[in-house]
């Protein structure tokens, strides 16, 4: 029995580090990104993102590391979000190709309102420092890659009349980042435009 206990507590104490690294884990990447997006990449400083979760700086480095890591990561994490993969796993699921686009348009909308702070990051800083260049090309490369899919399905079903690759880039066209970004600066509601993009769209892909 003393055996059993002091596995139970070792377990338990295991346990309760696991879940303090992981809410350290997050508080570090919210506050390093309400500062990218308050002060700007170039200007934001490990203490200052120390100080804004409440850690010390040496914490920030054990949990993340520095700026290149803090961006890299903020960026893995907004592109491996649940949601997304599920929704995909809908689209794939379909089999009328207005509907696809309408899908993909209405589900976009919400991942790039929800993104909005960290595409604007990305954005605004990829072209001075490598490191958010590099995450701005992951952020489009996994993108661009579920649209292959979507673009793959449409041709498979019949869709479309052009090939995957043709597709993706159309894809690309109407519900990458700049379309996204040009109706926000219109100031259009997100539905409106994401029912104007799919339309477009579909004018442009369906058979």
């Amino acid at each position: 029995m003393p055996t059993i206990s002091r596995v139970t507590k070792r377990t338990y104490t295991s346990e309760l580090r696991a879940r303090s690294a992981r809410e350290t884990h997050a508080a570090v990447l919210r506050a390093a990104q309400e500062l990218f997006t308050e002060q700007g990449y170039a200007r934001t400083t490990i203490p200052a993102v120390a100080a804004r979760a409440g850690v010390a700086v040496n914490t920030v480095y054990t949990s993340v590391g520095g700026k290149a890591a803090l961006i890299a990561e903020l960026t893995r994490a907004a592109t491996s979000d649940d949601v997304i993969e599920a929704t995909l796993a809908e689209i794939l699921a379909l089999s009328d190709g207005r509907r696809i686009l309408e899908r993909l348009a209405e589900s976009t909308g919400v991942v790039m309102r929800r993104q909005e702070t960290l595409i604007r990051v990305l954005l605004e800083n990829a072209t001075a420092d490598p490191a958010v260049a590099g995450a701005a090309e992951l952020s489009v490369r996994r993108y661009r890659e579920r649209l292959s899919r979507i673009a793959a399905h449409l041709v498979t079903i019949g869709a479309v009349d052009g090939d995957a690759q043709r597709t993706e880039q159309v894809l690309w066209f109407y519900f990458g980042t700049s379309a996204w970004t040009t109706v926000s600066e219109f100031g259009w509601p997100e539905p409106e435009a994401a029912a104007w993009l799919a339309t477009q769209a579909a004018g442009a892909l369906l058979t």
